[in-house]
């Protein structure tokens, strides 16, 4: 079935599309290669578009002839892969970025990445509230959620979506906007990839000047400290975090880097402001006398370069975690991070090739004046104000059930004593977790799932919300 399949699609593709299906070759192998290696699966083909009419004959072809398919942008994301029955639509030779400084928008199609995007913006005076990796796709980013370092000058990449195109379950290309399938648009703003393939999206862009330097430049710095001053260190920065009224953003992170594999406290802020300003509001920490201190205002293009180090592709990489309001934060983070330090130096000593993973707390507390009311969406996590990370990575097959163990009584602890209510985690990380977590409200969930039924009733595109 899969080869007559590929024989009637090779027809209908456009002269820069191509089928790729040794699996022999060098082509296939790096065609292949995605961030994490966990749960990888070969492909029967893989087919890379070149244009939005070869993703719409391929999704339509694909549901006429019954192929499974799964598509791929920057390769970053743990579903990305499918077994010999399917093909991988590859979107990587389908891509471009277009700037529209009077209407300040952004539109990217296919599988543009994040840094292309930030570039292109910045040479117009903008930018545009994206993930936190150069290399991550903008639309599976921005239609999954967003996370973003601007999330506390205007919200996340979903929040911004204006409209798309998306290929249905049918094989339909439509256009999906305010005015055009306006109950779709609520849907992709947070679980697009359960609707279709988007193949365009439209973001809302930002003039530099929200960033509050005169050359368009953030604060980025860098301190180390030993982990025997973990409390030492949360007395002073928890406090910090919870005023609401500070322009930053940041990472707090436990690991143990190479190549002493020694574990430390690594924080990175993120501060919207003149360097000046930005060094005495982190004076408290520069007074605790850290190991390593180094900072100072950069391009705005650069601000994902210190994540660069965990966006290398293979080896087995696992992200998880769990999210928390401010209250909880301030309450129990001192409590949970030690326990969750002592998981970690278990994990080291259980499964010492997985010593290279990393606890980290990320936080978006501040709200700028001139943040705009953004309307509900699909997103639901949006009173999280805290984002408790674990990326697990290592190397040994053999690891698989230390790490989870791992994972789960890491989430244990930072929930425990959470509200039911309160419960949440991140949609673009797991597709296992109760969905009731990923998108919480009883009302959400309703539309969410009367709106898969309507456009998906037979789960083309995973059976998630059937």
């Amino acid at each position: 079935m899969l080869s007559s399949f590929l024989s009637q699609l090779g027809s209908l593709l456009s002269p820069n599309a191509k089928i790729v299906t040794n699996e022999t070759v060098d082509e296939f192998t790096e065609l292949l290669r995605r961030w994490t290696d966990s749960d990888k699966q070969i492909p029967g083909a893989i087919v890379l578009v070149a244009t939005e009419e070869d993703v719409v004959n391929t999704v339509k072809l694909a549901v006429q002839s019954k192929v499974p398919f799964v598509p791929k942008s920057g390769g970053h994301s743990s579903w990305s892969t499918i077994g010999q029955s399917g093909i991988i639509i590859d979107l990587s030779r389908f891509r471009g970025v277009v700037v529209d400084k009077d209407a300040k928008s952004v539109t990217v199609t296919g599988g543009t990445v994040i840094k292309e995007v930030n570039d292109a913006a910045f040479e117009q005076g903008l930018c545009v509230p994206l993930g936190n990796a150069n290399s991550l796709g903008v639309i599976p980013m921005a239609i999954g959620g967003g996370l973003t370092v601007l999330a506390t000058l205007c919200g996340y990449a979903s929040d911004n979506i204006l409209s798309a195109h998306l290929v249905t379950a049918k094989g339909e290309l439509i256009t999906v906007s305010d005015t055009s399938h306006p109950d779709l648009l609520y849907a992709i703003r947070g679980a697009g990839q359960f609707f279709g393939v988007v193949t365009t999206l439209t973001l809302r862009a930002y003039p530099l000047s929200i960033l509050r330097t005169p050359d368009s430049t953030i604060y980025s710095g860098k301190f180390v400290f030993p982990i025997s001053r973990l409390q030492e260190v949360l007395d002073v920065l928890v406090p910090m975090v919870v005023d609401e009224s500070n322009p930053w953003t940041g990472y707090f992170m436990v690991c143990a880097p190479p190549p002493t594999l020694e574990t430390v406290i690594l924080f990175f802020p993120y501060y919207f402001g003149p360097t000046q300003e930005a060094e005495k509001f982190l004076e408290p920490i520069s007074a605790l006398g850290p190991i390593v201190s180094t900072g100072g205002n950069l391009p705005y293009v650069r601000v994902n370069d210190i994540t660069e180090p965990f966006c290398i592709k293979d080896g087995f990489k696992r992200l998880t975690g769990a999210g928390t309001g401010v209250n909880f934060f301030r309450e129990n983070v001192k409590d949970f991070s030690s326990k969750v330090v002592e998981l970690f130096e278990e994990l080291k000593k259980t499964a010492p090739d997985a010593a290279a993973s990393l606890y980290a707390i990320e936080w978006s507390t501040y709200v700028s004046p001139d943040k705009k009311k953004f309307e509900e969406t699909a997103f639901s996590h949006k009173d999280v104000k805290f984002w408790f990370q674990f990326m697990v990575w290592y190397t040994e097959p053999a690891s698989h059930g230390e790490v989870s163990r791992f994972e789960q009584q890491a989430i244990n602890t930072v929930r425990e004593g959470q509200a039911p209510e309160d419960i949440s985690t991140y949609q673009n990380w797991t597709r296992s977790a109760p969905i009731e977590i990923r998108y919480r409200g009883e009302s959400r969930l309703k539309r969410l799932r009367a709106l898969k039924k309507e456009w998906d009733p037979n789960g083309v595109f995973t059976r998630e919300l059937l």
